[in-house]
């Protein structure tokens, strides 16, 4: 894996997820260890059964052709530089109408959006999509801040944030394209007198704890789903090799609600932890049940809060992890069908495949044979 650093430890364990699976061994490589003048000696001394490329903010990323026969997929990069390798990407319209979502609750007077201090090609992605999501849902026109130029310095930058966030209309909602981002506006309306939430909502991207929790007052985040997006990019070094384009698009995995949009400083950390055990465990068998026990909740107020948050329930999240190992698994021709069962946590082959059928229309062996 070449890394970047947004979300490292969550892509890494979704790779390692997958890997698993496969029996593969998981390494990451700094990008600043090589170039690409040195990476085909790399490829050649460790022989790599494939290589997922991440870099969101990398604007020196090696293109398909530098790694020969190896499998490659990118995870996070820009769309053009993966070619026609297979490429893993978050859904920004998805993010959009999570952030309208949770952002249109509080009945705002208008809307707008920050993106990053210089033109980032993922930043100007989430900004058209929740510009597109507010005219469609509202009708009205998103006031985006304007990127700045190449020759504003930093200060230069926020002294305009700062005006541009002062002159805001009362009960705007706020949407930033990352933590750090709604930080400063966070700091910025403070000093401008600008209260949060009570003038107005602000919510960003990326979840990071640490930046969200010591801003004043906490800032309401989308966490994305990195670790799934690992794991998909790992399952796609399987498609590179037959030389198959197969770009995804993976959805948030819920917006974090703190202080700076509902008010009521409702917390989702445990819904972000359950999901982590059952990416962990559920193929050991984990129940929802026992996932339930571990929190100071009844198992119904789990269960509503996470479908709540999520979308699906407990059960459907156990369920697709799980299949998600069988269609792994079906991969390795060296183990048998019948097998497959006990390493994935289902109780028994036949409940396996209605399961497995029920999801993709196909017995485990058609599967099997289509790859």
């Amino acid at each position: 894996m070449v890394p970047g650093n947004l979300g490292h430890e969550l892509k890494l364990a979704g790779i390692g997820r997958y890997c698993a699976t496969r029996g593969w061994d998981v390494e990451a490589v700094e990008r600043k260890s090589f170039s690409t003048a040195t990476l085909p000696e790399i490829l050649r001394k460790r022989r790599p059964v494939g290589c997922v490329v991440e870099g969101i903010n990398n604007e020196d990323i090696p293109p398909p052709r530098l790694f020969g026969k190896v499998p490659v997929s990118y995870l996070e990069c820009p769309p053009e530089a993966a070619g026609d390798a297979p490429d893993i990407l978050v859904d920004d319209d998805a993010i959009a109408r999570e952030a309208l979502r949770e952002l249109s609750a509080g009945r705002p007077s208008c809307y707008a959006a920050v993106g990053s201090f210089r033109r980032q090609w993922w930043s100007a992605r989430r900004i058209r999509a929740f510009s597109r999501a507010v005219a469609a849902e509202t009708g009205h026109r998103c006031a985006a801040f304007p990127f700045s130029g190449e020759s504003e310095s930093f200060e230069e930058y926020l002294a305009r944030l700062s005006r541009w966030t002062a002159a805001l209309p009362a009960n705007c909602a706020v949407f930033a394209v990352s933590d750090m981002i709604a930080k400063r506006i966070a700091s910025i309306a403070a000093a401008a007198s600008r209260g949060i939430p009570r003038e107005l909502t602000l919510l960003s991207v990326d979840n990071h704890p640490e930046i969200c929790e010591a801003c004043s007052p906490p800032v309401s985040s989308i966490q994305l789903d990195l670790e799934r997006m690992g794991f998909l990019a790992a399952q796609a070094l399987c498609d590179a090799g037959a030389a198959r384009r197969r770009r995804r698009v993976v959805g948030p995995l819920l917006a974090v609600r703190r202080k700076s949009t509902s008010g009521r400083g409702r917390h989702e950390k445990f819904i972000i932890d359950a999901v982590a055990a059952i990416r962990r465990e559920a193929r050991g068998g984990l129940t929802a049940g026992d996932l339930a026990a571990r929190y100071p909740v009844s198992r119904r107020l789990f269960e509503m809060r996470f479908r709540d948050a999520t979308g699906h329930s407990v059960l459907d999240e156990i369920m697709h992890v799980r299949l998600e190992a069988v269609q792994a698994m079906l991969a390795r021709p060296d183990i048998p069908i019948g097998a497959i069962a006990d390493f994935c946590g289902f109780t028994s082959y036949l409940t396996m495949q209605k399961a497995f059928r029920k999801r993709t229309g196909l017995t485990l062996g058609k599967w099997r044979r289509r790859l």
